[in-house]
């Protein structure tokens, strides 16, 4: 297809046409506009054979001079920019022609025209004519809708502009070497369709518009054009240099002579300049019958700066030679500036992490030359080759660098705040190997909304970050990126990280997502009222509801560990359904954030119970429902609470270990249907080690109604909807009062300790119960709950002394262990009797030596040797050992209860002494066990 034809195909007839050109190795570009669509085809084919890149608009439009969209009069096509590549949307046209294909024939459109334009696909549907531009950008717009519903990845950014320029055929690509041709894909011709009808094939109707509308600049102009404000003296400055507008120089100096309407023209645009006052005077006071009050007057008429067209109208032959001419629509152009906003500026948000409550963010100086607008927005102060002062437009809205951190993971990270008009302000981070990469930069950026178009602007965007950490690099250090909640350190114990906050004793500032906390940021976000959080906690003020109030004062207690040396302690709720487990679950949980992403689920795994452990460092640990856990799972579950830290694992990205956080110190809370302690004992003898660690409360039968079940549906809302609001007034509490709040604890340690007759051995159980009832005790000063603190202690000392009677008396004696071991490995025991050796004597009818009684033949492995007659057993260590272990039981301890309490020794025999295996003499414990043998075929 010849150039004309296509162009023929695709624009009106009419008007006036756009090309544009550019070189990238001279780094020349080149718009120009012509009458004809001849023209086009000849200049497209002059500027390829020179080497440009070469575009066409899309639109035809009224005059010369600009191709905006306020220009543009009509088009004759529909069009979508398919971008094909290893990092576009299509990795290559191949699959984008595919892609295309389905979604023409889903909606039964007309077959387009597609355009190989180097490396992607331009598409066209020809119209049968030209549409005026409201009605082109109503199924435009409609058109970029469906492609995004339908999921073809067009450019969102080109199938509604009306001023867009694209690639005519038989030209070529010089992005890449060689270049590329940009040419027709297929023969087969298109049928012009007709606008309505093509509306009709997206599921819309086209409804008459009323094509005089003036369209007006965008959202995004008019937020720019607020920032502008014009300075006369910076206008006369260029015209008298040659580089301004000859009518206002002739204003300027011809004062005595110029006709009242053009004095008046020049008035105009001295009123809407800064130096407005100052500006009116110098263009009217050299005038021999000069009036200040007439000129008041005069002023006071005008309504706005008169255009390029009216001064020509007022006094022709002067603007033709204007190397402006088409570029500006009024002198006052001349003269714009970016009002500078002075200084730093404090603005009340919303952030974007949501919540109802405006947060004072203060916008800092942007470092030199960028500069904020006065509204808003990041600009570049530069000077252009003729000595002015130019600037530019870096991004539309408030985008800056807070801070720089140090992530453990991802090394130096940068913070941004980007303020969006209508969305509020959100806070993130980029690592710094992604800000010096382009791709990467792009990815993240707009990963957090910083919309940005095109390498130039991009690669200007990049800069001005450059800028912004050269300048933190100069003056800060870079702070700690914090990986965990809780407190930034638990023995100063200062400042409290949750969510979003870093929380001080009279201040609270912003805390930037870090690697590990950047997914559980919305977690601590408030909502609802602080009242109606109080309320839901008061529903368990109720008599012999103590339990209730226990596990609401674990969640104010566990910020109180670090005064107790210990890492954590573990509570684990039994109860049947009734209780409300789970309920009182969330209502501890919102005194810091959103219960529902707070507590861990049924399916939860251990590794992410361990994760988020580490995450919460003093936050309470809630594990609903964990039920299904065997015996090696409940006993890691309980020493890994009580070690503080994550099993060690391998980083993804090499032989390096996974950095880890700091040892948490909290309280953890895990409920289920089935007992813990139970659990332990299946296949441990001696589950006291887990028992100590792991404190078991057992749900009286009492707490459990069902008559309150509609009660707990409707708290269940309440506390679904009402969060977050008590936690910063309880953390500033304790940092402030942090002696008070350690002698708190000690003391209630203390009184635990002797009212329950603890020992060192329940010094998990001290230390955790000691943070409860210190916790509620300050919950009460702040009026967050109106709990009987005295009787919680008289329930809690009561439980505990009754749970410590329980482990005191769990373990089986030396006698039960070693029958159980006999007992285990029955057929593995050889039994014969010691009084005769009759090894030579031959075997009996059924092959074996008279004195080893046939249901006592060992199978398998051999593990003791029993002597009915003497009541002597003979165990080989290395079974015993491999069983000791098994079983989870220190075989040094167990060999000395044997030694102490049955009077075993260490001796050497053979052990299949008395039979025809002749095996050599091994070590061995030998010891007195009296074991009941029934003859087979007794009555007993």
């Amino acid at each position: 297809m010849k150039t004309i034809e296509f162009l023929r195909s695709v624009l009106g007839d009419g008007g006036c046409y756009c090309v544009f050109a550019a070189n990238a190795a001279t780094d020349k570009r080149v718009q120009k506009f012509y009458d004809s669509l001849e023209a086009v085809a000849k200049a497209a084919d002059h500027f390829d054979a020179d080497g440009f890149d070469v575009y066409f608009g899309l639109g035809s439009l009224r005059e010369a001079g600009s191709r905006k969209k306020e220009n543009v009069a009509s088009l004759k096509s529909l069009f979508l920019d398919l971008d094909c590549g290893p990092s576009k949307e299509y990795p290559d046209q191949q699959q984008a022609v595919q892609a295309l294909r389905k979604f023409v024939g889903e909606l039964n459109l007309p077959k387009p025209m597609l355009i190989n334009s180097g490396r992607g696909v331009h598409v066209y549907w020809p119209l049968t004519k030209p549409a005026p531009l409201v009605e082109w950008l109503t199924v435009a717009e409609r058109l970029k809708k469906v492609c995004a519903e339908r999921g073809l990845l067009a450019d969102p950014a080109v199938t509604a502009d009306a001023a867009r320029i694209l690639r005519p055929p038989n030209t070529h690509n010089y992005k890449g070497d060689p270049p590329l041709p940009v040419e027709r894909i297929g023969v087969t011709e298109p049928v012009p369709v007709e606008l309505s009808a093509f509306m009709q094939s997206l599921g819309a109707e086209l409804k008459p518009v009323n094509t005089q509308i003036d369209l007006g600049p965008d959202a995004l102009q008019e937020a720019l054009a607020a920032n502008k404000e014009s300075v006369f003296k910076s206008i006369v400055s260029k015209t008298l240099n040659g580089r301004g507008c000859a009518q206002l120089k002739n204003v300027w100096e011809n004062q005595n002579t110029i006709s009242e309407p053009l004095w008046r023209a020049g008035l105009s645009i001295a009123k809407f300049c800064k130096d407005a006052t100052v500006a009116a005077v110098k263009i009217s006071e050299q005038h021999q019958g000069y009036d200040h009050d007439e000129m008041q007057r005069k002023l006071s008429e005008i309504k706005g700066p008169y255009t390029c067209q009216k001064f020509d109208e007022l006094n022709p032959n002067v603007c033709g030679e204007c190397p402006f001419k088409g570029k500006i629509k009024s002198p006052i152009t001349l003269g714009q500036k970016i009002k500078e906003a002075s200084g730093p500026v404090e603005i009340k948000a919303k952030s974007m992490l949501g919540g109802p409550v405006e947060k004072t963010f203060s916008i800092p100086v942007f470092p030199r030359p960028y500069f904020r607008g006065e509204t808003g927005g990041v600009y570049l102060r530069t000077v252009n080759k003729e000595g002015d002062p130019e600037e530019i437009v870096v991004y539309q809205n408030d985008l800056y660098v807070t801070r720089r951190l140090r992530d453990a993971e991802l090394g130096e990270v940068i913070a941004f705040c980007l303020h969006l008009p209508r969305d509020g302000v959100r806070e993130f981070t980029v690592p710094l190997t992604s800000v010096t990469s382009r791709d990467e930069f792009r990815k993240n950026m707009s990963m957090h909304g910083v919309a940005v178009f095109g390498i130039k602007p991009l690669e200007a965007l990049m800069a001005y970050t450059q800028r912004w950490i050269e300048e933190l690099q100069a003056t800060n250090t870079a702070d700690e990126a914090h990986r965990q909640f809780g407190w930034v350190d638990d023995d100063i114990m200062e400042e409290f990280v949750l969510g979003d906050k870093l929380i001080t004793g009279n201040d609270i500032r912003y805390n930037p997502p870090s690697s590990k906390t950047g997914g559980m940021l919305e977690a601590f976000i408030e909502r609802g009222e602080k009242d109606a959080i109080v309320s839901n906690l008061e529903f368990y003020n109720r008599p012999d509801w103590e339990m209730h109030q226990f596990i609401i004062g674990m969640s104010y207690g566990t910020v109180l560990m670090p005064f107790t040396g210990i890492n954590s302690l573990g509570v684990h709720l039994v109860s049947q359904t009734g209780f409300g487990k789970t309920t009182t679950s969330k209502a501890a949980l919102s005194i810091w954030g959103d219960p529902e992403l707070l507590i861990l689920q049924k399916n939860d795994t251990q590794n992410s119970r361990m994760n988020r452990g580490e995450l919460y460092h003093n936050l309470l640990l809630v594990s609903d429902e964990m039920t299904n856990l065997n015996t090696l799972q409940m006993s890691e579950y309980a020493y890994a609470l009580s070690g503080g830290r994550q099993k060690n694992r391998l980083a993804q990205s090499g032989n390096t270990e996974r950095a880890r956080g700091k040892p948490w110190r909290l309280l953890a809370l895990s409920s289920a249907n089935t007992s813990a302690w139970d659990i332990l004992s299946r296949e441990k003898a001696e589950p006291k080690a887990e028992m100590q660690r792991l404190l078991e409360l057992k749900v009286p039968q009492k707490l459990v109604d069902p008559r309150l079940k509609r009660h707990a549906d409707e708290l269940l809302k309440a506390i679904e909807r009402n969060y977050g609001w008590l936690a910063v007034e309880y953390v500033q509490w304790v940092i402030n009062n942090r002696e008070n709040a350690e002698a708190l604890v000690l003391d209630a340690q203390r009184r635990i300790d002797a009212a329950a007759g603890l020992a060192s051995e329940n010094r998990f159980w001290s230390a955790g119960c000691a943070t409860v009832i210190a916790g509620l005790i300050i919950a009460k000063q702040l009026g967050h709950v109106n709990y009987d603190v005295k009787a919680v202690f008289d329930w809690l000392v009561a439980e505990l002394r009754e749970r410590k009677a329980f482990v005191d008396d769990v373990g089986s004696s030396v006698q039960e262990t070693l029958s159980n071991y006999i007992a285990e490995h029955y057929n593995n025991v050889l039994m014969i009797d010691s009084n005769e050796d009759l090894r030579g004597a031959g075997e009996n009818e059924n092959g074996l030596d008279d004195l080893v009684r046939p249901e006592a033949v060992p199978r398998g492995q051999l593990v003791a040797r029993y002597e009915p007659d003497t009541n002597k057993l003979f165990l080989l260590p290395k079974p015993l050992k491999e069983w000791s272990a098994d079983h989870q039981l220190n075989y040094t301890s167990l060999t000395n209860e044997l030694r102490d309490k049955l009077g075993a020794k260490r001796t050497k025999m053979r052990i299949t002494k008395g039979t025809k295996l002749n095996m050599p003499a091994v070590w061995v414990l030998e010891l007195t066990f009296k074991m009941d043998i029934v003859d087979e075929g007794s009555e007993d």
